[in-house]
């Protein structure tokens, strides 16, 4: 007899805040040393990590030194890892049209504009634990435009 347990979605918070972290170097690096080459890269890196998360660079540098060496070690929680993917995609849209901006109009403070909302936000996520992203998303679910969703109390959201 098989039992129907539905499993729990889960990710790990080590390695979302690790990326965090991630994007608030190279997004600084590129700014103090006026690399927007660095905001390119970022945003690939996230585009990828959204699109196809097991192969996301930051979770393949994360998994490979960061956790086999000891120096950090998951913390799986039961969380829907959508919202945070959706989240990715917006930094990295925001990251690749700042890039786009920087190469091919003289607009470079719009570029540089883009790429400071995306490690302010980066920044609030990783040191306060607000998602932008993520509270887009739910409310998206709840217009319908994201799949469904519903509030489980205090800042945890869980789909339906």
């Amino acid at each position: 007899m098989q039992s129907n347990i539905l499993s729990v979605p889960r990710v790990d918070a080590h390695l979302l805040k690790f990326s965090q972290a991630g994007v608030l170097i190279l997004v600084a690096l590129s700014f103090l040393l006026n690399l927007p080459v660095l905001i390119a890269i970022t945003g690939l890196i996230l585009a990828i990590s959204a699109i196809k998360p097991a192969a996301g660079p930051f979770r393949l540098l994360y998994q490979q030194v960061f956790v086999r060496l000891g120096w950090l070690k998951p913390h799986v929680v039961e969380d829907d890892p959508a919202p945070h993917r959706f989240a990715q995609g917006v930094g990295a849209t925001f990251l690749l049209v700042a890039t786009l901006v920087f190469f091919l109009t003289s607009a470079i403070t719009v570029g540089w504009i883009l790429s400071l909302i995306v490690f302010v936000l980066a920044a609030i996520n990783l040191f306060v634990g607000f998602c932008a992203g993520c509270f887009v998303y739910y409310h998206l679910g709840r217009l319908g435009v994201m799949p469904r969703v519903r509030y489980d109390g205090g800042f945890r959201w869980r789909g339906v």
